[in-house]
């Protein structure tokens, strides 16, 4: 899962570089073009960021519901001490003179 999250990460920062260039180009010669580049890559990048938010909640979702369905076997019971009751501390040393 980390190449897809890493992918993601490349394609946010190259949407966003592409976003300002094309915002760069736009105010300094005031082409309308440019800036219809310049939102179009904007709102790519916001679809690759809410994709990536939606693979990350859906891996979580769908580990937690494989944890539902087969859960792992339960830990072994802990290994009591002597004159220790299930449930209960165990019991203090006696004081020594």
């Amino acid at each position: 899962m980390k190449a897809i999250y890493w992918i993601c990460g490349l394609l946010i920062v190259a949407s966003l570089a592409a976003s300002g260039l094309f915002w760069s180009l736009y105010i300094s010669t005031g082409e309308d073009i440019a800036r219809r580049r310049a939102v179009a890559a904007f709102r790519w990048t916001v679809v690759v960021v809410l994709g990536t938010f939606n693979i990350w909640i859906f891996t979580r979702v769908v580990g937690a519901m494989i944890d539902i369905w087969f859960p792992a076997k339960p830990p072994p019971p802990p290994v009591l001490i002597d004159g220790q009751l299930p449930g209960r501390p165990a019991p203090e040393e006696p004081a020594k003179p």
